[in-house]
């Protein structure tokens, strides 16, 4: 038979499991008030919260008692998530928004420089390849022309001369 006083240790072991079960509900419903697919997907998201919650479950009592379940571990646990709840809840629900609020927009303005960045590559690309194209087709083309030209003029001038 186990002493009391380690009872009382499993006790509050177990009550830091539903904190960390607490924890874990603040993030998700930092994530679903932020994301919309979360909302959308609501069926999906709260089987996988369970499922979190049943794994630091059993984690947490295989840590502390190698799966001897008591009574008291339940009790436990929802103390530790009522304690949680009703104490820094709102702060860490706070902080969890900021960051999650810090880290999209921090995404949605790398997307938007590297969409920048690349349309200005894409104009100078296209450009340079434009230039390239008229330096290539173009201008040996002019050349061409203008030769033509000079050969028909040079002509015609050569016939007026001969005949003064």
């Amino acid at each position: 038979m186990i002493p009391f006083t380690q009872d009382v240790i499993y006790f509050y072991a177990t009550i830091y499991g539903g904190i960390i079960i607490g924890l874990l509900f603040d993030v998700y419903r930092a994530l679903k008030a932020n994301f919309k697919i979360i909302k959308h997907c609501s069926l999906f998201f709260d089987a996988l919260f369970w499922s979190l919650t049943t794994i630091i479950i059993f984690i947490t009592i295989n840590a502390i008692e190698f799966f001897e379940l008591r009574y008291y571990h339940f009790v436990a646990l929802f103390i530790g998530f009522i304690l949680y709840y009703n104490t820094i809840s709102k702060f860490i629900l706070t902080i969890i928004n900021k960051i999650i609020s810090f880290l999209t927009n921090l995404f949605k303005k790398t997307i938007k420089y590297i969409v920048s960045i690349s349309n200005n590559l894409y104009y100078v690309i296209i450009y340079s390849l434009h230039f390239l194209f008229d330096i290539i087709f173009y201008i040996p083309n002019m050349f061409l022309v203008i030769t033509r030209f000079v050969k028909r003029k040079s002509r015609g001038k050569l016939k007026i001369k001969k005949r003064m």
